[in-house]
């Protein structure tokens, strides 16, 4: 897609040039510099941008479909897209977590909808999807946004920990993608895919995760490629790091504690992470104008912009980091992250990532 913030800078400081050679030529004594015209023009065409790029696209009568929907990047989607004026259906496995996510969406103001489904099935994939359309009477967008988090060295996971994240992260979305084309082809509407900067960078203890979002990369790129001729738009999107509470959800096998502490800290360091909220508003926003791709930090730009120039060097960087983590454990535990953040360590840590255990309590991460 074009990027009108540079076109627009250009743009005005053409204007104020030609302005300058144009026209009836002043008297020498009262001539501008051509430098004042252009800094001017330059201004006007960066006022321009930052005022096209925030503004709100409106998605009124939209009907909007997010899986993983009930907490965390799902949930400030879901409200996202219903502050838009879309109305939203959401889902998830537990009843009273999706309980208390469409109750949080309607006392937004929100028309919302909750379906309990495994997306891990097929069968309630597709049963989900056409729920959803018959509810509103129509689907524009779907949002595959589900997913696990596991996180440990290899060789304490197991072939089910990988099969877990292939099913959930890259078997679902395909189902998903695969029932809703017809729906979305009959409104010209988008399908989204939520990856992650672990679809373009194998992270060390987190290679379950790694492998199925690459999966997803791929999926989704291909789709975009295949379906655009059938007016259907698809949305790659590649987080980094977010500070949506995700590592109260995550599950660490290993020693839970340590894998904890560094899995929190790099999730939720305000310098290079964002909040949720900014990424599901720009997330909403490249969705309502049919953007093929959405990157959404600079650091995540600049790790993938890495690996493409000089991979061999990344991998060297990724093995540093591997030797700097928590080793295999004699005696191995596995626990989600609410119940591995004990520990001194841990307990210091909730200063610097105060912004991320904030954002547990406001994405319904925290169980009641």
């Amino acid at each position: 897609m074009i990027r009108w913030k540079p076109v627009l800078a250009l743009a005005g400081t053409r204007w104020a040039v030609s302005r300058l050679r144009g026209g009836h030529e002043p008297r020498p004594r009262r001539r501008p510099g051509v430098v004042p015209w252009a800094v001017a023009g330059a201004a006007v065409g960066l006022t321009a941008a930052a005022v096209s790029r925030n503004r709100t696209t409106l998605l009124t009568g939209r009907v909007v479909l997010v899986t993983g929907g009930s907490r965390g990047l799902g949930l400030q989607m879901a409200r996202e897209f219903g502050s838009r004026g879309a109305s939203v259906v959401v889902c998830a496995r537990d009843r009273d977590e999706l309980d208390r996510a469409v109750a949080d969406l309607v006392r937004r103001g929100v028309t919302a909808h909750g379906v309990r489904c495994d997306v891990r099935d097929a069968g309630q994939a597709e049963r989900m999807v056409e729920e959803a359309a018959a509810r509103f009477g129509r689907l524009d967008i779907v949002v595959n946004n589900a997913g696990i988090i596991q996180v440990g060295p290899q060789s304490v996971l197991t072939e089910d920990h990988f099969r877990d994240a292939m099913e959930t992260m890259f078997w679902a979305p395909l189902h998903i993608s695969r029932a809703a084309l017809g729906p979305l082809e009959r409104t010209g509407g988008r399908l989204v895919t939520i990856t992650s900067i672990g679809g373009h960078l194998s992270v060390p203890h987190l290679l379950p995760y790694s492998c199925a979002k690459f999966a997803e990369v791929a999926l989704s790129e291909g789709l975009g490629a295949e379906v655009a001729g059938r007016g259907v738009k698809v949305t790659t999107v590649v987080p980094g790091l977010m500070r949506t509470g995700s590592h109260k959800a995550a599950v660490f096998t290993g020693d839970p504690e340590r894998e904890y502490s560094w899995f929190s800290l790099g999730a939720g360091l305000p310098l290079v992470s964002v909040s949720g909220e900014r990424a599901a508003a720009r997330i909403a926003e490249a969705t309502a104008r049919g953007r093929s791709h959405l990157v959404l930090t600079p650091l995540a730009r600049a790790v993938i912009v890495a690996r493409g120039l000089s991979p061999a060097l990344v991998q060297r960087a990724m093995g540093i980091m591997a030797r700097l983590l928590p080793a295999p454990p004699e005696h191995v535990e596995e626990r989600p992250g609410r119940e591995a953040d004990h520990g001194l360590v841990n307990q210091a840590l909730k200063a610097p990532t105060a912004l991320n255990e904030r954002a547990t309590r406001r994405l319904n991460q925290k169980r009641e």
